[in-house]
Order: C-alpha cells, then structure tokens, then sequence
C-alpha cells in the first residue's frame, strides 16, 4: 500500500535526508546532500511509503520570491513504478494550495522531460548546482498539466480520489 507523511522541517528530518544522501550523494555521486541546507527548516517535506517503509522524499517552501520544490528524490529499487509521478502531483497540489503566481523547481539535466509533462518551462540558462548541470523551470496554474494516468495506471487509482482539483 502507498501512503505519504508530511512533516514540517522544523521536526525532524532524518528520513528525508537519508532517502537524498542515497539518491544524490550514493547513486549520482552529487556532494553535500547529506546534511539540511537554509530552506530544509522552513520547508514541508513529503515521504512517500511502499508497506510502510520511506521510498521518495521531495520538499515545498517559499524562498523569498515563490514557492519552489526541490529535493525530489526516488529510491533506485522503486523508479519505474509511478512513485516520481506520485511525489510531484503531490508536491505540486501542496505548493497551489497557497495559491502562487507560480512554482519554480531546479531541474537536473536528465529531469528535464520529466518535468516538462507537468507543464513546467525552462527559464534562463543552466547552471551549476552541487557539481551538476540544472536549470530552473517554472509551472503556473495555467501551463499546469496533471498526465493523464498519472499513477492511476500503476495501480494508486483510489490514492487521489478524494483531492480537490487545482
């Protein structure tokens, strides 16, 4: 069964940074995701569970400017199985409940498409961040778009049957 937990970065935050430091720092070889960065405190973090046990993270805050989503990461074992599709619309209805202007996230260069099929557009140039090529995208409520069979297909149908629309 798939569940998720929100919790607020002033709790603790073990698990979200544990579930990073195996995807970023463990698998991609990305330096410093092992300890919080100045947004983790004021963040809402996301988990999501298969049986219970923490397999995605992926975080929510408003940097100054707008609301932005970060940190998004999937354990290995579980990519391929709609989890990332899961942790964005969920991360992306929790940053339209405060009704922004718009969502910004910091994409990886092989997120890129990924992002795109939720309506997110490149803006600006790449940059460095933690040694690897980003660039930053942004989504409005009018650009948003929530794929069809967005992990319906994957057997999570009844996980959003009661979510309001955005």
């Amino acid at each position: 069964m798939i569940s998720n937990l929100w919790i607020l970065g002033n709790s603790d935050i073990s698990i979200p940074l544990a579930i990073r430091k195996t995807v970023f720092s463990d698998d991609l070889g990305l330096p410093n995701n092992e300890a919080p960065d100045a947004f983790d405190p004021q963040a809402m973090h996301l988990i999501v569970l298969d049986e219970g046990k923490p397999v995605a993270t992926g975080r929510v805050y408003h940097d100054g400017q707008t609301f932005r989503i970060g940190k998004c990461a999937v354990l290995s074992e579980m990519r391929g199985k709609g989890i990332g599709d899961l942790l964005i619309k969920l991360l992306l209805l929790k940053a339209f409940e405060f009704n922004p202007s718009e969502v910004r996230i910091h994409a990886i260069g092989h997120a890129v498409g990924f992002y795109k099929k939720y309506g997110f557009r490149e803006t600006g140039e790449p940059f460095i961040e933690d040694t690897a090529e980003h660039i930053t995208m942004t989504v409005t409520k009018e650009t948003l778009v929530i794929p069809a069979g967005c992990g319906e297909d994957r057997g999570y149908k009844d996980f959003f049957k009661d979510d309001k629309p955005i």
